[in-house]
């Protein structure tokens, strides 16, 4: 009975994730005026569908974000999410703040690479996309792997570890926040939770290379 709750765990997940966008489209839905007074234009109506501001969107957005680098991470790396859960669960108190360390260092990183592109020169065009692509995608990484980390910790809360299951949770937990929060404040919970998955991490990360020099010694 318990292994058949659990492999409907993401199922339930994903009918939550839906119940959830529907209820963010109702508001808008019950203000809209009556179909005869005033005409739809399909071009008005497409643009409407797909504007990066609306919450459903960028819910979805985060969704897929997730999904696809922490689902990268899941084929590619399945030891590092094994070392992330140990990590983060060694010291769940401070992951977060160490989580927030590593995305400082990643945007650090890109802010640097932009600084430097422009000193010499080649700010534009194609090079220039270069510091924000690397920028975008190290964030992303980190992302999809803290949601993955989340999301499979909380399946072993309910009754066992299953990554697969965990991912579909964690992209769920990552777009809830865009559908009910401002932009502002589901950035802010979106970069907490996941750093509380890349945390423990970092914090083996930085511990381990205060430490290197001093085995080396000995």
């Amino acid at each position: 009975m318990c292994a058949t709750h659990s492999r409907r765990a993401p199922i339930h997940v994903a009918r939550v994730f839906g119940v959830l966008i529907a209820l963010a489209t109702v508001p808008g839905v019950a203000a809209a005026r009556p179909v005869g007074s005033v005409p739809i234009e399909p071009a008005t109506l497409g643009s409407g569908l797909i504007d990066p501001s609306s919450p459903v969107v960028r819910a979805v957005g985060s969704f897929l974000l997730v999904a696809a680098f922490g689902g990268g991470i899941l084929v590619r790396r399945r030891d590092l999410l094994d070392r992330a859960i140990a990590d983060t669960m060694a010291r769940p108190a401070v992951a977060a703040l160490y989580g927030l360390v590593a995305y400082g260092l990643v945007a650090f990183a890109g802010l640097y690479a932009n600084d430097l592109l422009t000193r010499i020169g080649l700010a534009g065009p194609p090079v220039g996309y270069l510091a924000p692509v690397v920028l975008g995608v190290g964030l992303s990484l980190l992302g999809g792997l803290g949601f993955l980390v989340v999301g499979t910790i909380v399946t072993d809360l309910i009754g066992g570890r299953r990554a697969r299951s965990g991912l579909v949770v964690g992209a769920a937990l990552s777009a809830v926040g865009w559908l009910f929060l401002p932009a502002v404040g589901a950035a802010l919970v979106w970069v907490a939770v996941a750093s509380v998955g890349v945390g423990g991490l970092t914090r083996t990360w930085i511990h381990s290379s205060r430490t290197a020099p001093a085995d080396v010694e000995g």
